[in-house]
Order: C-alpha cells, then sequence, then structure tokens
C-alpha cells in the first residue's frame, strides 16, 4: 500500500493495487477543495487545470488527458427486483481506480476512475513518492459510481450534445458532474435538480449521463440545442449507448447497434436479469479492443461487480459498507 499526504490541506490517500492488469483501490481523506470548485466553476479545460493546480496540485508539468469514448449503459432488475445499474467503459486507454471518498460535506460513494485521465501510467504506482503526478484531484471525475443511499450514475459520449450557457449559471468541466451527484443526490429527481443549475463545458466530446435510484426510478440526462432534457425509464429498463435518446424515435447514431442488442435482449426478458447474466450481456457489447471496465451495481444491496480490461474470468466484488 502507498499513502500520499498533505498536510497543508488535511489530506492522506491511501492506495492499494489489487491487480496486475493493473486495477487499484484507493481510500481519499479530507477535504479536496471541490466545494470551493462548485462556487468559482471553470470555463475551459485551461481555467479548471489551472484551479486544480491552484488548490490542489501546484506542479504544472503534469496535464489532463480526455479521450473520447464510446460506452453502453443500462438499468434493469433482477428476479429479486434488486436495481441494477450496468456500464460498459471503452475507451483507448484506462487505469482503473476503485475510490472511495471520506468527506464531511459528500455523502459516501464509491466510484471508478479512469487514472489515464490524470496523467497515469502504468509505471505511476510503483514511483508516487517521487511524483504522485494529478493523484490527490482523483475525487473530482469518477466516470460511474454509487452512493451511499443507492442512488447511481454513468458518463457517456454524446457528440451531437450541445450545452447550455446561460450567464446566471457557474459552469463546470462536464466530467465533475458525477462527482457533484454522489456527493448530494439521493434520487433521480435530485440529480436532475442539480445538473440544472450549471452550465457545462467539454474537453474531446460533449456527454449525456444515466442516473438511477434504489426506488427503480431511471434517466437519461442529455443536452439538446442547449436545453437539458431528459428521458425518464418508461419500462422496467431503461438502455443508453452513444447517441441522443431524446427526440430520436428511430435511435439513429453511433451505438445504434449495441442499443439494439442490449434493448431486445432486456425486451425479451421483461426487463428482469441477474447480476451474472448482466455482466454477460455488457461483454457481449463491448467496442473490441477499446473494452476497459464493465460493472454491475445493485442499487439495492449497494453493491459493485466489475471486470477490467476484458478478464472476465476475474469478477472483483465490493460492498459500499465494507469502506
Amino acid at each position: 500500500m502507498k499513502r500520499i499526504q498533505d498536510s497543508q490541506r488535511n489530506i492522506s490517500i491511501e492506495i492499494e493495487k489489487l491487480s496486475n492488469r493493473p486495477f487499484y483501490s484507493m481510500r481519499y481523506y479530507g477535504d479536496d477543495c471541490f466545494g470551493e470548485y462548485l462556487l468559482r466553476g471553470a470555463h475551459s479545460l485551461e481555467d479548471y487545470c489551472s484551479f486544480i493546480d491552484t488548490t490542489l496540485i501546484r506542479n504544472r508539468e503534469n496535464q489532463i488527458h480526455h479521450n473520447n469514448f464510446g460506452c453502453g449503459a443500462f438499468v434493469a432488475q433482477n428476479a429479486n427486483k434488486d436495481i441494477l445499474f450496468a456500464r460498459n467503459m471503452d475507451c483507448e486507454c484506462a487505469i482503473p481506480m476503485l475510490l472511495h471518498l471520506n468527506e464531511d460535506s459528500s455523502y459516501r460513494f464509491l466510484s471508478l476512475v479512469n487514472m489515464a485521465f490524470l496523467d497515469w501510467d502504468e509505471g505511476t504506482y510503483d514511483s508516487l513518492e517521487i511524483d504522485s503526478k494529478l493523484t490527490l484531484a482523483t475525487a473530482y471525475s469518477p466516470c460511474d459510481g454509487i452512493n451511499e443511499y443507492g442512488f447511481a450514475v454513468a458518463t457517456l459520449t454524446d457528440a451531437a450534445a450541445t450545452y447550455p450557457e446561460q450567464n446566471d449559471k457557474i459552469t463546470l468541466f462536464d466530467m465533475t458532474l458525477p462527482r457533484l451527484l454522489l456527493s448530494k443526490a439521493r434520487s433521480v429527481e435530485e440529480a436532475i435538480y442539480y445538473t440544472e443549475k450549471y452550465n457545462f463545458f467539454y474537453d474531446v466530446a460533449p456527454l449525456h449521463y444515466m442516473v438511477a435510484d434504489a426506488s427503480g426510478q431511471a434517466a437519461v440526462i442529455e443536452f439538446v440545442d442547449g436545453k437539458m432534457v431528459v428521458t425518464k425509464r418508461e419500462k422496467k429498463y431503461l438502455v443508453v449507448t452513444n447517441f441522443t435518446l431524446y427526440g430520436n424515435p428511430t435511435k439513429t447514431g453511433f451505438g445504434k447497434d449495441r442499443y439494439e442488442n442490449i434493448q431486445n435482449t432486456l425486451e425479451r426478458q421483461g426487463g428482469v436479469i441477474s447480476e451474472e447474466d448482466a455482466l454477460e450481456l455488457l461483454k457481449r457489447n463491448v467496442i473490441p479492443g477499446d473494452e476497459q471496465w464493465s460493472a454491475v451495481y445493485n442499487l439495492t444491496k449497494k453493491t459493485l461487480s466489475v471486470t477490467f480490461s476484458g478478464d472476465y474470468e476475474n469478477v472483483h466484488r465490493f460492498r459500499i459498507n465494507d469502506f
């Protein structure tokens, strides 16, 4: 286990290597200044990086990276009526980190972060004592996760999205919205409320977000013509890939094949699927060569089952109460 400490900000981080894939686990203690970020916001990646550098890193040699990614996600339920939230993370490069945040102003949550976005490479863990890179900013950009109330969120690319630009709202980097929602939202309705409060900017491509809660409510939050729009679950399941759902009855766009494959399976099964079969369904609908992780969150039991880098034989299982 490696430890990083910032006594000035009373931050303590414990990182453990869990697999040679590699896959890591992080426990983050202390104030990472996210509350200050929400008050100030950022209007560009340069502005965001400047905030991170000033408040946390103080090392301008490291860079935040962001590449395009194509993913798929769905919400369904198992035979016991547990709510399942499943997602593939498909992108060119990923170094997965399971993050558990312990911060007084935030709900407890488990999330998966791509550390390649934070300048990590496969040798970073072994040299953390020399260069921690952007590790202190890990909690800013979960790709997906679940909080202690059984609320979950996942990011997915939507190249057609157009973010709002309203002068009376603070602007945030779109990759930081999941952190906000995991910290403050207990339900889909609260997630919609918090999202509507902000403008957003993107780096490589804009995003849309799947959200769900332990009551079974689920929605996809999107941005069309500069306005936030919401597609709520109408059946026992909801599916999203990488095209805009709202106002798109033919479901046309990148990821249509993956969308239809997942939808057809869930439709045949009445929206009921086991966690094991949900992982198998994700496996059958990755983007070949880009598969990084497949995760199934049980929102009822507040657990996570996840596989990494196409290693579908080894399923890692976690419970939020274990941290």
